[in-house]
């Protein structure tokens, strides 16, 4: 579990370090935690998804903790960001971002843990379900939202690409991995022999799906408002059980 710290302070780096040390001992979980200084120097060598949550300072020299997730929310709309801040004043500004949680600095031990317990459950739910499969004669596991695209190849073959960029040729039939995948409301045929997953969509273009890893597929034609509109509808919906869950966080802190 990838966990990056963005701080200007050292003294609140280490005691946030010591705290997730501390949990992942107790909770038998591996974290590689990453620090930085700086917005400036996080962002700089940011490759989206990279994280599992991220953790930042808004009163930071330079670059505050808030333009900083900005900016990640153009390539990232997903990684968790738990805030740290020495005063609620900015929390509006910090949860129109779409924030998981902040923390009052100096961070205390059993917020810390309260709120990383909540992440987990969270990532529990989100990732409860994942796809197996062979490639090479070996096994690989993916959870459902990390899968970007599915398409036909060769007769029963198929091209997976994750969220990292990987490429897998599975001997699978696509009416196979349908029956699979389309279980999960976010994956949506958008023609024959193509299937993705529209948390990576980014708009619908010229007859083509455009996605976030640069991907770009034909849409079939004759249903290419229909296609389009699931799509609207999906996002639309997200955004406003989104919504509710801050809501929920704000009436029980």
């Amino acid at each position: 579990m990838n966990i990056a710290i963005v701080d200007d302070r050292p003294e609140e780096r280490e005691t946030l370090k010591a705290f997730l040390t501390e949990y992942s001992v107790m909770n038998r979980l591996d974290f590689s935690l990453y620090e930085f200084p700086d917005g400036e120097s996080f962002l700089s060598e940011y490759v989206p998804f990279t994280y599992t949550v991220v953790f930042l300072d808004i009163y930071m020299g330079g670059m505050t903790g808030v333009e900083t997730a900005e900016k990640l929310r153009k390539t990232d709309t997903d990684t968790p960001v738990i805030f740290l801040t020495t005063s609620k004043e900015h929390m509006g500004n910090a949860f129109s971002i779409h924030a998981f949680d902040y923390i009052t600095k100096p961070a205390v031990r059993e917020k810390l843990f309260k709120c990383m317990d909540d992440l987990l459950k969270t990532k529990t739910v989100l990732y409860s379900e994942t796809f197996h499969f062979s490639q090479d004669r070996t096994d690989h596991s993916l959870p459902f939202p990390d899968i970007v695209s599915v398409n036909t190849a060769e007769k029963n073959y198929l091209n997976l690409t994750d969220r990292q960029g990987n490429t897998f040729h599975i001997r699978m039939t696509f009416a196979a991995i349908c029956k699979t995948l389309e279980t999960d409301s976010r994956f949506l045929s958008i023609n024959r022999g193509i299937l993705v997953n529209m948390d990576f969509i980014i708009r619908f273009e010229k007859g083509c799906c455009l996605l976030k890893n640069g991907g770009k597929y034909p849409v079939y034609t004759k249903k290419a408002k229909e296609t389009e509109q699931k799509w609207q509808n999906y996002i639309f919906n997200r955004i406003r059980k989104s919504q509710k869950e801050r809501g929920k966080k704000h009436v029980h802190p």
